[in-house]
């Protein structure tokens, strides 16, 4: 109460002038060594550096030396920025106050306190104009009950590393203080920037265009009586800023799937809780569009995916199961990721679909690409390879059409007349595909059953499916089955009922399921069925751990996006890694993690972290 009345006195009598509480902002803290909350006063401007005659501005508009965004395609994050930064980029906003204005707002905050209980004080600080006498570059105010401080910290020059002399610093600081040498204490801090800078737009396409996806930097402190880095023995931070979603970043094949994946859980959740004709397919987004993205054709790709797989059809090739982009040769995150962006994951058909249809536009478009997909397999022009991990619904109805059935057409009329189930049928593929793909790409740094156990507890297992799909095929069989074929959206909160009944044979010389019930209770038919039998969809698919699933995608995200950065930058290997994946997991995989939803990085892609490392990865880079 205290500080908000100060600074309500404070903007009262000094309006022209910012003055807010926040953590110590960069200039302040190399001198306090500490970020804590203080009072800033400072003058707001439109821009601290750069030109201020605008005779002497370029006007680049419709000229050669615009700014080209599509730069990110040949830049990487290995490149150094012309200077180093000093500031964190919204700082670069702060301007300076007269100092004789600065001691009056300093002798007010003063003034203030007397007449106020100290104990919930904190210091005040100004940010000073440094071309007044004496150069003067910040002024401080620190009060409390039975204290009172005012420092002023002014600008002396400049020299260079060799012209420093610490002894002599350390001599002229005891002699002023009046104290022994041997009570003096030094502190060195250092800042290393690897490589990026640090961007002051605030608009998150620019952001995602950027030259570089972020900034690194190391930040290291010493006691030692030398500015020359002690490397053996100096403590270091790893302080990083990346973009999430840059164009740049290859990352971004797995970043894709998860913005899609939200995109499509919110679609259905909407569908769930109004009805299906309440959302507008042909405006509903799936893909994540940013400018300077290329539209990929996801007609030709489905295409060309129905041309190799033909191939396996003809020539008895089949391709290989597993992860394509993770093998024993894989030795780094860029390897992999970009064999990922090349080739996939995986051959399995469904997999390679979703890949296809989160690229789609519209909901609509995505309907349309699948049922065109799923026709084309029913055709027995071709024979899909489905891995044998793959447990989704949809894998399981491809096999089930690509083997013939006398009821396809009415397969496909179902999911066109109930966009639910066919954008759930999706959803589950890419949900399955992208938990696997971040499990196998985390497990080079990571233990994998670590990273399996972060979304474990969170999704049914596949046994649970096998059970429900053994629930469905015995009700079917049955003889008191009374699903409802004309219900397309379960009462459920969370979930998408399918409609079974209506992707059984309705010829007319079959038999009805009644008629092999009474059959099978009079002994007429085998009762073991077919252990090959594959029903050709689930009852219903449970939506409801998706949402929690999104946000750990999210978390796990960003830690790819931090590694990626930290291999490029200090040129680490994978077990230099693991410590650094370990801090970042724990960070940011939990319940204080700062990453809550997807939305949240869409709309607010930059993250930061600041980590103790071991500076025996890091000698090269502090000699």
């Amino acid at each position: 109460m205290v500080v908000k009345n100060s600074t309500q006195q404070l903007l009262e009598n000094f309006p022209k002038y910012v003055t807010e509480v926040q953590s110590s902002p960069s200039y302040v803290e190399m001198y306090t060594g500490n970020n804590k909350d203080i009072v800033l006063v400072y003058s707001k401007g439109k821009q601290s550096i750069g030109p201020t005659d605008d005779c002497e501005e370029l006007e680049l508009t419709g000229s050669p030396l615009k700014l080209d965004l599509s730069l990110h395609t040949i830049l990487d994050e290995t490149m150094m920025p012309d200077e180093p930064q000093l500031w964190k980029k919204e700082e670069n906003f702060h301007n300076p106050i007269d100092i004789e204005k600065s001691r009056e707002i300093a002798n007010f905050y003063n003034k203030i306190l007397s007449e106020t209980n100290k104990e919930d004080a904190i210091p005040m600080w100004v940010l000073c104009n440094p071309s007044s006498e004496n150069k003067p570059l910040l002024l401080t105010i620190q009060s409390d009950n039975t204290n009172f401080t005012r420092g002023i910290v002014t600008y002396e020059g400049s020299s260079t590393l060799d012209e420093v002399d610490v002894d002599k610093l350390i001599q002229d600081f005891a002699t002023q203080a009046g104290v022994k040498e041997d009570m003096v204490n030094l502190s060195v801090n250092c800042k290393y920037v690897l490589s990026g800078t640090t961007y002051s737009t605030v608009n998150t396409n620019e952001l995602l265009n950027a030259p570089h996806g972020g900034v690194t930097e190391l930040l290291c402190s010493w006691s030692a009586r030398t500015l020359l880095t002690p490397y053996i023995n100096c403590k270091v931070n790893y302080a990083q800023e990346v973009i999430v979603g840059h164009l740049a970043s290859p990352c971004n094949t797995l970043w894709k799937s998860v913005s899609s994946l939200h995109n499509i859980n919110q679609i259905l959740v909407e569908m769930t809780a109004a009805g299906f004709s309440s959302v507008n397919l042909e405006t509903a987004e799936i893909r994540n569009t940013v400018q300077g993205m290329k539209t990929p054709d996801v007609t030709k790709r489905l295409n060309k995916l129905f041309n190799e797989t033909e191939i396996y059809t003809y020539t008895a090739e089949c391709p290989a199961g597993g992860c394509i982009c993770v093998t024993e040769d894989t030795d780094s995150l860029r390897q992999c990721l970009s064999s990922m962006a090349a080739n996939g994951s995986s051959n399995d058909f469904t997999y390679k679909l979703w890949d296809i249809l989160r690229d789609c536009g519209n909901a609509e478009e995505l309907i349309t690409l699948l049922l065109q997909a799923l026709k084309f397999v029913s055709s027995g022009k071709i024979r899909p390879f489905i891995d044998v991990n793959n447990k989704t619904y949809l894998s399981k109805l491809v096999l089930k059409l690509s083997r013939g059935h006398s009821q396809t057409s009415k397969v496909l009329k179902n999911l066109r007349s109930s966009p639910p189930q066919a954008l759930s049928l999706v959803a589950q593929v890419g949900i399955e595909k992208t938990m696997w793909e971040y499990t196998k790409v985390m497990s080079l740094v990571e233990h994998s059953f670590y990273i399996a156990g972060i979304w474990n507890a969170d999704t049914r297992s596949h046994e649970s499916i096998e059970q429900i799909n053994q629930t469905i095929q015995d009700m079917t069989m049955g003889g008191d089955f009374t699903l409802n074929p004309f219900e397309s959206v379960s009462t459920g909160e969370h979930s998408i009922r399918l409609d079974s009944d209506s992707f059984y044979c309705e010829d007319t010389n079959e038999l009805t399921v009644d008629d092999f019930a009474s059959l099978k209770n009079h002994g007429l038919v085998n009762e073991r069925k077919d252990a090959n039998e594959v029903p050709l969809i689930a009852d219903e698919i449970d939506i409801s751990p998706w949402k929690n699933l999104l946000m750990k995608f999210a978390q796990v995200h960003v830690c790819l996006e931090h590694l990626y950065r930290v291999e490029n930058c200090l040129r680490v290997n994978f077990d230099q890694m693991k410590p650094i994946a370990s801090k970042l997991l724990e960070l940011y995989v939990s319940e204080k993690s700062p990453v809550r939803t997807i939305g949240q990085l869409l709309s607010d892609p930059v993250q930061k972290i600041c980590l103790p490392i071991t500076n025996i990865i890091v000698q090269d880079h502090l000699k």
